[in-house]
């Protein structure tokens, strides 16, 4: 079972490197940290070349050694470094290379610091793995153990509780709880304008249908049944803020139902959560949920 980390050149990158061990630690994968260079345009054996290559060697050599130095003695770890036409491109070749389970990257360096902040990088492979892609907060720490708890973002949809089947091996190969948040946010001028008028009724007819939907999904397994919480705002900062964060949490997001089968591809809501979470994603494809052993 192996993590593919995301480790870029020129950059410190200890948030994704700290949630990479978080992760390996929970659970006992083995991590793979790529470096991904720029491909040459016109390869050959010229000085010039030459002195290129060396100086691209010199790049990964530092990124290897920075992520080395995140990485403690219980932890197995290797380090390997490729040229792509792009990083994502490369990131994605190296993950089926290593038989990889998930990509782990960071947040990018324009972020809050605790808030997830998609990098260029991280938004092309949302939209284009073919395995689940964890993606950490700006500046997440060095100390946290392990995974205390996952998180569903629970729409009640078809694919969705495929989803949670998903999510909860997931929570039983870590060993901590599963938790189902659902997002009453106030999206577009109809909703807004029918949750002013009828808005006590709506959101009441709204809860209790998520409610009915998660309690179909899990099944009669009451000693198994996972807290449901209803997240309100009127912005999605708002109904983040009413939900309590463990800083061991990993909040799981599935991809749109109208996506690539096989990839991952964020409809616009699940794109809004992903951005105002103030804990890790990890974004699942819809094909990983066939077999949620496949993560691990």
């Amino acid at each position: 079972m192996t993590l593919l980390v995301g480790y870029p050149v020129k950059l410190r990158a200890d948030d994704v490197m700290h949630l990479a061990v978080t992760l390996a630690r929970s659970t006992g994968e083995d991590l793979v940290v790529a470096v991904i260079t720029p491909a040459p345009w016109m390869p050959g054996m010229s000085r010039a070349d030459q002195g290129y290559r060396a100086y691209i060697d010199e790049l990964v050599s530092d990124a290897h050694a920075a992520a080395r130095a995140h990485v403690p003695a219980d932890i197995s770890a290797r380090y390997v470094s490729a040229a792509a036409r792009s990083v994502p491109a490369g990131l994605m070749d190296a993950a089926a290379a290593a038989g990889a389970d998930a990509i782990v990257v960071g947040s990018s360096d324009d972020g809050r610091p605790g808030e997830v902040a998609l990098s260029s990088v991280a938004d092309r492979l949302l939209h284009s793995a073919q395995v689940p892609v964890a993606v950490a907060t700006r500046g997440y720490p060095a100390d946290i153990p392990g995974i205390t708890r996952v998180t569903l973002a629970f729409t009640g949809g078809a694919q969705n509780l495929v989803l949670l089947a998903f999510a909860r091996a997931l929570a039983s190969r870590y060993g901590c709880p599963l938790r189902l948040v659902s997002f009453a946010v106030h999206l577009s001028p109809p909703e807004v304008a029918r949750f002013n008028t009828e808005s006590g009724q709506v959101l009441a007819e709204w809860t209790e249908n998520i409610y009915a939907a998660a309690h179909r999904a899990l099944g009669d397994h009451p000693d198994e049944t996972p807290q449901i919480v209803i997240a309100r705002g009127e912005q999605w900062a708002e109904a983040f803020g009413t939900v309590d964060w463990e800083a061991g949490e990993l909040l799981v997001v599935g991809s749109s139902e109208a996506g690539p089968i096989e990839r991952v591809f964020l409809g616009s809501r699940a794109t809004k959560i992903v951005r105002h979470s103030p804990v890790p994603v990890l974004v699942v494809p819809r094909a990983a949920t066939d077999n949620p052993a496949n993560l691990h």
